[in-house]
């Protein structure tokens, strides 16, 4: 092959390879495009889910907190119903203000400064038109009347924005005759004071009355009111002497070792001494190997001689020979 031909040839594959080369290039620099333009729209979609991810969070969140607030509402309605309901003067505000006008009220000094005083103090506990001289009229008493006690006794008659507080009390009166002052001896009574409210301040809407003592009731003392049919007579000594054991257990054991005996468990270890049973009274339970266990339990004070009753009922109950205490009720009704 002559010179010429061989850099012909030569010239030929130069241009092949690079021919070649140039479309090798175009094609990674395609597959390049490509990847950028993939990249751009996941970060594109990313962003777009995170704005409707976030937007959603922060409606669910304010969703909840409306829910929140609204139950807030809700409550706050629900007590302001409630203290509409009994009456804003039916409160501790209330009866704190009626105790604070009786005090001023009944007592009432000698000394004309002092009156003076004390009815302009009263006035002021007074609603627009009421006036003290519409109250009491004091130009023929001497003497001077002091309290002594005073206790809320009831609140009647209660509305949202009226009550009227029933106290009873006890005062001293006394007079001056020669510039000497006598005794004239204590009552005791009830007053009543009604109080008005905007609800925010009281004021005494109408004058004070007094009313009688209520009269002395007595009520029946609770008693046993089991079937006296039920009465298991011949069961009587062995639970007797259960219950002996028991109490003894129940003023010198702890309440877990109670536990072993009963199914509420409790102990007044260290309180008092067991000394004793009256009036103990065995009836049938409502189950077969059931009992019902009435008895008064004489309890000394720890290191006193000081002795009290108390009433117990118990319900009892026998499984492989032994009893165990079901119920333990401090009382001889239940």
């Amino acid at each position: 092959m002559s010179f010429f031909g061989a850099l012909n040839e030569g010239l030929k594959k130069n241009v092949v390879q690079g021919r070649k080369k140039v479309m090798k290039d175009d094609r990674r620099l395609k597959t390049s495009r490509f990847n950028g333009r993939m990249a751009f729209s996941f970060i594109f979609w990313l962003l777009v889910f995170g704005v409707i991810f976030l937007t959603f969070q922060s409606w669910a969140r304010t969703g909840f907190l409306n829910e929140k607030v609204n139950v807030y509402q809700d409550e706050a309605t629900a007590q302001i119903a409630s203290l509409n309901e009994t009456g804003f003067a039916n409160s501790p505000a209330g009866e704190s203000y009626a105790s604070r006008f009786i005090e001023t009220y009944i007592n009432i000094p000698i000394d004309e400064k002092q009156r003076e005083l004390r009815a302009k103090t009263l006035q002021s506990y007074l609603a627009e038109g009421l006036q003290v001289g519409q109250m009491e009229n004091l130009s023929e008493f001497q003497g001077k009347r002091v309290l002594k006690s005073a206790s809320l006794y009831d609140v009647k008659d209660v509305h949202e924005d009226s009550a009227s507080y029933v106290f009873r009390i006890e005062y001293e009166i006394s007079n001056v005759v020669e510039k000497k002052e006598q005794v004239l001896g204590q009552k005791e009574q009830m007053i009543v004071v009604r109080l008005g409210t905007d609800g925010n301040s009281f004021n005494v809407i109408e004058q004070p009355y007094y009313q009688a003592l209520p009269s002395e009731t007595r009520l029946s003392a609770v008693q046993d009111q089991t079937d006296q049919s039920k009465k298991n007579v011949q069961a009587q000594d062995e639970l007797k002497q259960f219950a002996t054991q028991f109490f003894t257990s129940y003023t010198t054991n702890t309440t877990q070792e109670m536990s072993y005996l009963m199914e509420h468990p409790e102990s007044i270890k260290d309180l008092y001494e067991y000394k004793g049973l009256e009036d103990f009274v065995v009836y049938n339970g409502e189950k077969e190997g059931q009992y019902i266990v009435k008895t008064l339990v004489l309890l000394q004070e720890a290191n006193t001689g000081l002795q009290t009753k108390h009433p117990f009922t118990l319900v009892v109950s026998k499984e492989n020979n032994k009893f165990y205490v079901q119920e333990f009720k401090h009382t001889l009704g239940g």
